[in-house]
């Protein structure tokens, strides 16, 4: 004995076509569903968790949230905006960063030359690269050496960044100075 089907059950040979009303009805309905509409609209800077319609804008409050969707985490904008608008470089602290750039150029080329070349009669001195390191080693220290000095002193108050960019062309130069009085030559990148 076959059982009775339920209200909405759908006959056999209908299935493509439920399935296509079915879907054409729901279209609109799901174009004006919040959530839907909220994945839409960019954040914005609204207070936390505030149920309402339309996103609304509080310059009081600096949290980014998704204003319908209470669920979900909300992105600070704190750290950002307490950034300041312009780094205080002067002209002395751009000098001094643009000296140690030339000079770390300088110092990788040197060693660039010296992995290209075998190591033959030399080992490299810095531990971080070990005693005979690749070309892309010493390309990828170079790269975070760099980024690594510029964004501490980006980081620090101006009175010492002078200091720490002094120390690091001072580190730079004598690491120059000594691969030059062991025979290597000046290599500019």
């Amino acid at each position: 004995m076959h059982g009775r089907g339920t209200a909405f059950a759908i006959p056999s040979g209908m299935t493509r076509f439920a399935v296509l009303i079915l879907a054409a009805g729901l279209t609109p309905w799901a174009a004006e569903v919040s959530a839907q509409q909220a994945l839409k609209t960019p954040l914005l800077i609204a207070p936390s968790r505030v149920r309402t319609a339309r996103p609304t804008l509080d310059l009081q409050v600096l949290q980014a949230v998704a204003v319908t969707d209470p669920w979900r985490p909300s992105l600070s904008t704190a750290p950002i905006t307490g950034l300041p608008r312009r780094l205080s470089w002067n002209k002395t602290h751009t000098a001094l960063a643009s000296a140690f750039v030339v000079t770390l150029m300088i110092d990788a080329a040197q060693t660039r030359a010296l992995a290209r070349d075998g190591w033959s009669n030399f080992r490299e001195a810095n531990p971080l690269l070990g005693e005979r390191p690749s070309v892309g080693r010493i390309n990828t220290y170079t790269a975070l050496a760099g980024l690594t000095v510029l964004g501490a002193a980006a980081a620090l108050p101006p009175r010492l960044r002078s200091w720490l960019l002094g120390g690091a062309i001072a580190v730079q130069a004598v690491t120059v100075g000594t691969s030059v009085h062991n025979g290597l030559p000046l290599r500019f990148p």
